[in-house]
């Protein structure tokens, strides 16, 4: 019996990531996009990141705490790619770069209220409800734990495998015509 409903499986039956994972670690990692926006558009590079980090010290800061989970969303997206070279540790590493990541900036938001004497932001504050939510979530998450479970065994060069006797059956077809 399976898990979860099939719309959660690959072609492989492996299981994948849910898509409100993506999704939140996007928003966790809003600071990289706008850095990166901002760069691309050179001219306006300055006035971008005055805009939306009036404290320089906040960008570096929340580019460094976000750093973990930009890594977990790295070896989410490559999976594929580091089955192929059979490299399987790295699933250890994801949930708990996650709540890392979360939890520095959760603490860099507690720093920047502090540094403010605790006075009320709604950004800030909808940050800290986003960050507490995220930190619930992704430790609680049952999709999560079966998923980091099912990727100890990709069997990726299972289906490799079958391509290539495929093939190999073709040609020698061909060679007995």
């Amino acid at each position: 019996m399976l898990k979860l409903p099939l719309k959660h499986y690959d072609e492989s039956g492996r299981i994948l990531a849910p898509s409100w994972l993506y999704f939140l670690l996007l928003l966790l990692c809003v600071d990289w996009l706008v850095f990166i926006f901002s760069v691309v558009s050179r001219s306006q590079t300055t006035e971008l990141l005055a805009f939306f980090y009036p404290q320089k010290e906040a960008l570096g800061l929340n580019l460094v705490a976000s750093l973990p989970v930009l890594t977990s969303l790295v070896l989410i997206s490559q999976r594929e790619r580091l089955w192929k070279r059979n490299w399987l540790g790295w699933r250890h590493f994801v949930l708990p770069f996650i709540q890392v990541g979360v939890l520095v900036l959760l603490t860099g938001q507690m720093y920047y209220l502090m540094h403010h004497h605790w006075g009320f932001e709604l950004v800030t504050a909808l940050k800290i409800l986003l960050y507490t939510i995220t930190l619930y979530v992704v430790t609680r998450s049952r999709h999560l734990k079966w998923m980091i479970e099912d990727w100890a065994t990709p069997e990726v060069g299972k289906d490799e495998k079958n391509t290539q006797s495929k093939g190999e059956d073709n040609s020698s077809d061909d060679a007995l015509k």
